[in-house]
């Protein structure tokens, strides 16, 4: 009896834990403002599960051991339990965002941004992305990916760094200055670097300066001058000299002509960067630069794939004309951008059962 009173426990936990990310995911499913991720939660669904099933797979096991052995066995368990829940944990606050009323519209506003940027090559290429970025607000001054398979290792190990779902954390003051949002053309850029196979060609070309080579030239497709703008303001005054940036003024000199880092160059399937990060219309731009500074209704015709990241762009050269009023305009036009669907695209049924079950064994 008592080493089924300690296995009931430890069942128990695991099944409250199931019923609190079985409710979480429903309820966000189910919420219009949370529409462009429902592939996430088809993986967070697939992968938090098999875990919780494997836990519990594992304690029913554990019956008719000695008690000190069955002890150890459903501490070690409880210990794996812990880690399906930060990892839920470390989620849950990045979407739920979203409920804020204050970062609720700009998070609006960014994953329109985010997505118009993340689709863009693999538009292109004819292929569906796989499963996009989450973004969410963070208080630091700078954005950065964290790109699937690089969840922090003091969050959840070694386990969960094989994890599909990428995140891009953006400044908190994007939440009242909303051009900023034009950050997410690089960090997406660091993303689709991985997600194109084109790490290993661009460490070719620019050893560890590639990562921010890449999305500084990604950027610049993206978002056109505003992607040098983002650059300047985040260093202005700083010396950075690090392994992985290129100095200041050579990062600069770049940005305004990426031609030259040979990254636009870079091929997928025959097709070379700059052609795959078509889109970006300048002339567009300027006439809803105008539009914004002037709070003219003449942005309209936003369901195109570049309107988000088009409008972030004009939203940057319109806002020291009247600041507040072109983030109250970015906020409310942004989210009305790009076209139905979703960030992108879970894995397939069989990858992600794969998956589920290498996470699950090195979980247990």
């Amino acid at each position: 009896m008592r080493v089924q009173n300690r296995v009931d426990r430890s069942l128990t936990a695991a099944d409250l834990l199931r019923e609190e990310i079985s409710r979480w995911l429903a309820a966000r499913a189910a919420d219009g403002r949370f529409r462009r991720f429902g592939h996430h939660f088809e993986v967070l669904r697939e992968i938090l599960d098999g875990m919780l099933t494997g836990i519990r797979e594992q304690l029913l096991a554990v019956t008719g051991t000695t008690s000190e052995a069955a002890y150890a066995r459903c501490f070690h368990l409880d210990a794996s339990l812990s880690t399906v829940k930060r990892l839920f944990e470390w989620y849950v606050p990045k979407y739920d965002q979203r409920l804020d009323p204050l970062r609720g519209p700009v998070l609006a506003a960014a994953d329109e941004v985010v997505r118009s940027c993340w689709w863009q090559p693999f538009d292109v290429l004819g292929r569906r992305p796989p499963a996009g970025p989450l973004p969410y607000l963070d208080p630091m001054f700078d954005a950065f990916a964290t790109p699937r398979g690089d969840v922090p290792r003091d969050l959840v190990d070694e386990l969960v760094r094989e994890l599909p779902i990428p995140v891009i954390s953006l400044p908190a003051w994007a939440a009242t200055e909303a051009w900023w949002l034009v950050v997410a053309a690089h960090e997406t850029g660091h993303l689709v670097l991985h997600d194109l196979g084109l790490t290993y060609d661009a460490r070719l070309l620019a050893g560890d300066w590639a990562d921010e080579m890449f999305a500084d030239a990604y950027s610049v497709l993206m978002v056109g001058g505003a992607a040098t703008w983002m650059v300047e303001e985040l260093q202005h005054g700083l010396s950075v000299d690090t392994l992985y940036y290129p100095p200041p003024a050579e990062r600069l000199t770049l940005l305004a002509d990426p031609s030259s880092s040979g990254m636009l160059d870079l091929q997928v399937d025959g097709r070379p960067l700059r052609e795959l990060g078509q889109g970006f219309n300048e002339d567009l731009a300027r006439r809803w630069t105008a539009a914004l500074a002037a709070d003219d209704a003449a942005i309209t015709k936003v369901r195109s794939r570049a309107a988000a990241r088009t409008l972030v762009a004009a939203g940057v050269a319109a806002f020291p004309s009247d600041p507040a009023g072109v983030h109250a305009r970015l906020l409310e036009k942004l989210p009305r951008c790009g076209p139905d669907g979703t960030m992108g695209a879970a894995p397939s049924a069989p990858s992600l059962r794969e998956l589920t079950g290498e996470l699950t064994r090195r979980l247990l």
